[in-house]
């Protein structure tokens, strides 16, 4: 017992880990328009930010949590094995999320965890004689993988159609410049950048927080199954589950931006991201995640968003920078692939030593 209860800790270790990782890899996505525009300086916007992150974790619905639970069959497995399943979904995420990082690629974490759980399905199923498909809850996979597909599509196309009709009915041109070096805007138009930051961090607490919600719930019907098996069915998290997972979330928001802000203000667009493109991104971005939580469905901010200032830059008729563009969708067409031959070779490692 005394094992499984260190195991027990450590898995709950990782999964806040994943959470932290989270935050401030995906800071970037809620902070970048008003650190870029001076808004807000770097200290008070990751701050400001991750209360919101915190804020929007505390009261999410757990719909999504419980999308992540049930994309693999995760009952009738003994503890040594569904520790194995949990430690390699973590390692795998983990490192993927902390090496796009460095080198300052917007990549979904999402897409991330999403691709470490199919995997490790896989290489379960594979590893008790059955099929690939065999170890997922294909009708639940699918419904994620439209999600995931679908939302940064909705966000290049809602962005560009929120861009016209903001320079149809806001024909300020203030609002339509570039930033300039170490200078705020014009107080209104602080209070807009402030308003869209704080519904994207809010957002992104919501639906991201609810993927550490799934882990941990993951790892609590894994150790103690006859406790939660209740709650999984009526699809409630307990309120210690989203306060560790909101705390990390947030405390993890308040590092790390810097490697992806520069990415998604000067890089996308082949001008610089203005005050009105950076407000429509963020207000598509939010409204997108929004829609997606009343279903229970997790989609990657990231995505969204920077596909958002891409519609933005269409709309403006600036053009993208294609050498950007292609290094962004190449890590995210990588990120599914890498993240489940990683978690299915870590689980088969795994699977064989404890087996």
């Amino acid at each position: 017992m005394t094992v499984v209860l260190l195991f027990f800790v450590l898995a709950l270790g990782l999964a806040l880990a994943f959470e932290f990782v989270n935050g401030f890899h995906d800071t970037a996505n809620a902070v970048a328009t008003v650190i870029y525009t001076n808004t807000l300086t770097p200290t008070v916007a990751v701050i400001w930010s991750g209360i919101f992150n915190f804020l929007g974790a505390i009261v999410s619905s757990g719909a999504v949590a419980y999308s992540i639970v049930k994309l693999v069959p995760f009952a009738a497995v003994s503890v040594p094995i569904a520790f194995a399943m949990i430690f390699s979904v973590l390692l795998a995420a983990i490192a993927w999320n902390l090496g796009t990082w460095f080198y300052a690629i917007p990549t979904s974490s999402s897409h991330t965890l999403i691709g470490s759980i199919l995997g490790m399905g896989m290489a379960n199923s594979l590893m008790h004689g059955g099929t690939l498909l065999a170890g997922l809850n294909v009708g639940k996979a699918i419904a994620v993988g439209q999600a995931l597909l679908l939302s940064p599509v909705v966000g290049f196309v809602g962005a560009i159609v929120v861009y016209v009709l903001l320079r149809t009915l806001i024909p300020n041109e203030q609002l339509y410049r570039e930033p300039k070096k170490r200078k705020a805007p014009p107080f209104w138009i602080r209070l807009l950048l402030l308003g869209t930051c704080s519904a994207v961090s809010f957002a992104h607490g919501s639906n991201d927080g609810q993927k550490g919600m799934g882990l941990v719930m993951l790892i609590l019907l894994a150790v103690f199954p006859l406790t939660y098996a209740t709650m999984a069915t009526a699809a409630t998290i307990p309120f210690w589950v989203k306060l560790i997972v909101a705390v990390a979330l947030g405390l993890g928001t308040m590092v790390g931006y810097k490697r992806v802000v520069k990415t998604v203000g000067e890089k996308i667009g082949k001008s610089h991201m203005t005050y009105g493109q950076g407000a429509t991104a963020e207000l598509v971005t939010a409204i997108t995640i929004g829609v997606a939580d009343q279903y229970g469905l997790p989609v990657s901010t990231t995505q969204i968003l920077n596909s958002s200032v891409g519609g933005t830059m269409a709309a403006g008729g600036v053009g993208l920078q294609w050498n950007t563009v292609r290094t962004i969708l190449l890590a995210w067409v990588l990120t599914l692939p890498v993240t489940m031959l990683a978690s299915g070779t870590i689980f088969t490692i795994l699977f064989l030593l404890v087996a």
